[in-house]
């Protein structure tokens, strides 16, 4: 992908630490959604809900990645990978429970959700965890990243939230860079265990059409509730969101079919410039402040 010069804007909301991708540390985080707008991003019904629908679900998948990681971290043998994948596993709870917080405030603002969230749980609980082994849910878990990662790189290389509700930008520019900073690490801790073309292949196929399939549920669940799905607005933003302005769908493809090469291995330094506009050293004068102040969520 080619990076695009546009300049991004941070907030207090989150722990303006550098990059660290030998480390992962989760940054300290403290978002607080008050006077968050029903259509946040663009007055968009299409834009807003792409990002609440992977808000609706963020919560089951991290629990879901945190145990089975959590699950399988005794197998570790090299002692250099334990330590990010213990920050992967920080990252993905803080996101977890971050965007549990969020949900609340789409509850308060009417979206009726509870049945799809409960499905969601059956399915990692009661479906995957029971029936593919330990090695498998990793090989999901790394589709699940491989493809998070390609999301958050166009979110930030677009400038996609640049007339977003201010928390709301803040939010999911921090959660993109956190991706951004331990991709590839779902991978290595996968191949490091097992190294199998067939299950790296087949969980990483699994784990994209997972998270694709939720994304689309969840943008159904919520326009539908909007009562916006006749507004001729909706085909106009579908079609910016998958194809012209942003092209989600042509730059997915373009980016993980490279996943499925025998001999793939992810080169994370590529991307790191994406997260390093969010994650900067220095801070201006109204954003710095004592790192006591935040709380962890």
């Amino acid at each position: 992908m080619k990076l695009a010069h546009t300049k991004t804007i941070h907030f207090i909301n989150f722990e303006n630490r550098p990059l660290n991708p030998n480390l992962c540390q989760p940054r300290k985080i403290r978002f607080q959604f008050d006077n968050i707008p029903t259509l946040w991003l663009n007055n968009s019904s299409v834009l807003t809900h792409f990002f609440n629908a992977i808000n609706l679900f963020v919560p089951a998948f991290e629990r879901f990645m945190v145990r089975a990681m959590k699950n399988q971290l005794s197998c570790i043998k090299n002692t250099n990978i334990e330590l990010p994948i213990r920050g992967l596993i920080g990252q993905e709870t803080t996101h977890g429970q971050t965007h549990k917080k969020y949900n609340r405030i789409l509850e308060a603002q009417g979206y009726k959700f509870k049945t799809a969230l409960i499905i969601t749980d059956f399915l990692f609980t009661e479906v995957l965890e029971k029936y593919l082994s330990d090695k498998m849910c990793l090989a999901l878990i790394a589709g699940f990243e491989h493809l998070t990662t390609i999301f958050a790189c166009i979110v930030l290389e677009s400038n996609m939230l640049a007339n977003a509700n201010p928390t709301m930008r803040s939010l999911w520019e921090w959660h993109s860079a956190e991706e951004i900073e331990h991709s590839g690490l779902a991978f290595k801790f996968l191949i490091h265990l097992d190294n199998r073309y067939y299950i790296r292949a087949l969980g990483g196929l699994l784990g994209a059409a997972i998270v694709v399939a939720f994304i689309l549920i969840g943008m159904v669940l919520l326009i539908i509730q909007d009562k916006s799905l006749n507004n001729k607005k909706i085909l106009s933003d579908l079609i910016k969101l998958l194809f012209t302005d942003y092209k989600f769908i042509p730059l997915t493809v373009k980016n993980f079919i490279p996943y499925f090469q025998v001999k793939y291995y992810p080169q994370s330094k590529d991307l790191y410039q994406y997260a390093e506009k969010v994650f900067q050293a220095q801070s201006s004068p109204r954003e710095r402040f004592d790192v006591a102040d935040f709380v962890q969520n």
